[in-house]
Order: structure tokens, then C-alpha cells, then sequence
């Protein structure tokens, strides 16, 4: 058992600030679930993700049909996914601001062909197995081994609204 004193939130913040590669996730013009990865702009986390994407991509037009989009981390300590709205800013303010020569090797025509887009945070749902790697993998021996129906404790699962 898990003696974890954060709170639902920070852990989701926490899990999240571990990885900056995240899928993103859209509804595609035929219903389908597209996802994609993206990096985070922030290395913060407090309930919004920035991105920057292309502004000719598939992604802009699926966020305008239906801006419901999840965004899925991973990291060494364990998962989350984040359902939230997503908004599109054209401002080049903004898209200047956080450009990097990262950037630039994925949008090589620069600030001008690409947008910010924000997502919201509504709700979280994560699994966390930080913590000490030596203690998972003996409860899951000793759950494999075991004769009664014991599952192996991984971490912390939860969900959180945001």
C-alpha cells in the first residue's frame, strides 16, 4: 500500500511535468480517434497544456469541428490521461514566444506556419508507480506466485476533475 500524501491534482501534475512528449488525441472528420505527438511548451503544469502545431494541419480542423481532445503522458512513474477542450491561437505573439530550434526542426517554415493551441484540463484519470521500483516488483512476484486472487500493487490509481 501506497503512503502517498499528495493530493489527486499534484500527483496528475506531477506525472505530467515528468515528460514533455505527450499523444494528443482529436476526433478526426470520420469519427475516427486520431492521436499524435506533441511536445509540451510549458514545463509547468497547472491545468493547460501549449502546444504549437501546424496551421495547415489535420489537427486545427478537428479541433474546429469538435474541440474535445485527451492528452496522454507517460513517464518512468507511471501514466495519466487528460480529457479538456482545446483552443486554437493564431497569435504570432504567442507562437514566437515559445519557438525553439527544436521547433523549428519540426515546423522548418517557421513562426509563421505554425499556431498555439491550448488545452484545458477538465478531468484526469492516471496511474502512478512511482516510488520504490525493487517494492513493485516484489508485489508483483508475490502476486504471480500467489494461490489467492491478489493483484499486484503498482502504485496509485485515480481520477480527478480538474
Amino acid at each position: 500500500m501506497s503512503d502517498d500524501t499528495r493530493n489527486p491534482e499534484q500527483i496528475v501534475t506531477d506525472l505530467v511535468e515528468k515528460s514533455p512528449i505527450c499523444m494528443v488525441t482529436s476526433i478526426g472528420p470520420d469519427g475516427r480517434l486520431m492521436a499524435r505527438p506533441m511536445t509540451r511548451q510549458d514545463s509547468d503544469f497547472s491545468g493547460r497544456f501549449r502546444f504549437l502545431a501546424p496551421k495547415d494541419g489535420h489537427l486545427l480542423a478537428e479541433i474546429a469541428a469538435d474541440n474535445r481532445v485527451n492528452v496522454s503522458v507517460q513517464s518512468r512513474d507511471g501514466f495519466v490521461s487528460v480529457a479538456g477542450r482545446a483552443v486554437v491561437d493564431e497569435s504570432r505573439a504567442t507562437v514566437s514566444e515559445n519557438w525553439s530550434a527544436a521547433t523549428d526542426a519540426w515546423l522548418p517554415e517557421g513562426p509563421d506556419s505554425a499556431v498555439a493551441i491550448y488545452v484545458d484540463a477538465e478531468s484526469a484519470e492516471y496511474w502512478d508507480s512511482s516510488g520504490s521500483t525493487v517494492a513493485h516488483v516484489a508485489s508483483f512476484v508475490r502476486a504471480a506466485l500467489s494461490s489467492d486472487d491478489r493483484t499486484p500493487d503498482m502504485g496509485t490509481r485515480g481520477t480527478v476533475e480538474l
